[in-house]
C-alpha cells in the first residue's frame, strides 16, 4: 500500500491504532506499508473497542480522509443476517451471515451452494459469489442496493 509515515502520525493522533497487514503478515512483525495489502484500524474508547480492516488500493495514495470515509462507509454497513434468518436456516453447511449466505466448504460444498444460489435467485436478490482467504467458507456476499433492501424487509 502507499501510505506516508505523517498519515500514519495523523491517525494516530486522532487516536487511533494502526498496521499494515497481509495475511497473517503485519507491519508490528517486519512486514513494509508497501508489501501490506489490508490497513487495520483500531480506536479504543473507555467501553469500547473497534476494529476495521480495510482493503487498500495498491498505487493511489491511503490518506487521513481515505480512512476515515472507509470508517464511515464500514460503520453504515448493515447487518443482513436478522433478514436472512426467514429464508434460510442455521445449518452445519449453510448459516446466514452480515454479508449473505456462508457455505462451508469442508467435505464439499456444490450441492448446499446451488441450494443457496436457486433461492437467492427465487427471492429476486441479487448477489456475487468469494472464497474466504482461507477457502473454508463460500460466500453468497448480497447487494444492499435498494431494491434488494426491500425484498429482505419484506421477509
Amino acid at each position: 500500500m502507499n501510505i506516508s509515515k505523517e498519515t500514519i502520525k495523523k491517525l494516530e493522533e486522532l487516536g487511533y491504532n494502526v498496521w499494515g497487514r497481509k495475511g497473517y503478515k503485519t507491519t508490528n512483525k517486519g512486514l513494509s506499508y508497501r508489501q501490506a495489502e489490508n490497513l487495520v484500524v483500531v480506536l479504543e474508547t473507555n467501553d469500547d473497542l473497534k476494529i476495521k480492516d480495510v482493503k487498500t488500493p495498491k498505487e493511489k495514495e491511503v490518506t487521513v480522509e481515505w480512512v476515515l470515509s472507509k470508517i464511515d462507509k464500514e460503520s453504515s454497513y448493515k447487518n443482513l443476517s436478522q433478514y436472512l434468518r426467514e429464508a434460510f436456516e442455521y445449518s452445519i453447511s449453510i448459516y446466514p451471515a452480515s454479508y449473505g449466505i456462508g457455505v462451508h466448504t469442508l467435505g464439499g460444498y456444490k450441492m448446499a451452494a446451488n441450494e443457496v444460489a436457486v433461492k437467492l435467485q427465487e427471492l429476486g436478490l441479487k448477489y456475487r459469489n468469494e472464497f474466504s482467504d482461507a477457502a473454508w467458507v463460500y460466500r453468497f456476499i448480497i447487494s444492499q442496493d435498494k431494491n434488494n433492501m426491500k425484498i429482505l424487509e419484506s421477509l
